[in-house]
């Protein structure tokens, strides 16, 4: 999938967050920026000087961008630049083994598989409600197979 934007005729793939960002300030104007964010248009065209280290787009506001941005009917810019990025670099490590990260996601579902059913033991501590403690071993659990399907995916890509 390429980050592009149809213009004039032709597409341009954005080949980094500050080239999509560039174009989003550009597409939403001040009134839209400010909208969406509470930061000024000055402000993010200093986040898209790709030469400037020291000024880096927060996530969060990446994400109010794309939001305006796809209430618009502009699609959302930054999450495909952050996606190709990623796409790039598993493309770069030909090097993943799908046995290995099969046999890992086997291993992050069965540790899913005990902290559930350890929160839906009666007898742990909040019986058969989940606590917020219960909760987040197994959002973590989750997580850690939604990463580990995410690399299986792109390594039999």
């Amino acid at each position: 999938m390429l980050a592009s934007r149809l213009m004039a005729g032709y597409s341009r793939e954005f080949l980094s967050i500050e080239q999509a960002l560039k174009q989003v300030v550009k597409d939403l104007k001040a009134e839209g920026v400010l909208k969406s964010t509470g930061k000024t248009e000055s402000y993010f065209r200093k986040c898209s000087d790709e030469n400037d280290t020291d000024r880096l787009i927060h996530h969060i506001d990446s994400v109010k961008l794309d939001i305006e941005c796809m209430r618009r009917g502009l699609g959302h810019p930054l999450l495909t630049a952050h996606q190709i990025q990623i796409e790039r670099a598993i493309d770069q490590n030909k090097d993943i083994d799908v046995t290995q990260s099969l046999l890992s996601t086997v291993t992050r579902i069965g540790r899913l598989t005990d902290v559930t059913k350890q929160a839906m033991d009666p007898n742990s501590p909040s019986g058969i409600s989940f606590s917020k403690q219960e909760k987040d071993k197994i959002y973590k659990a989750l997580k850690d197979v939604e990463e580990k399907l995410s690399l299986l995916k792109l390594s039999i890509k």
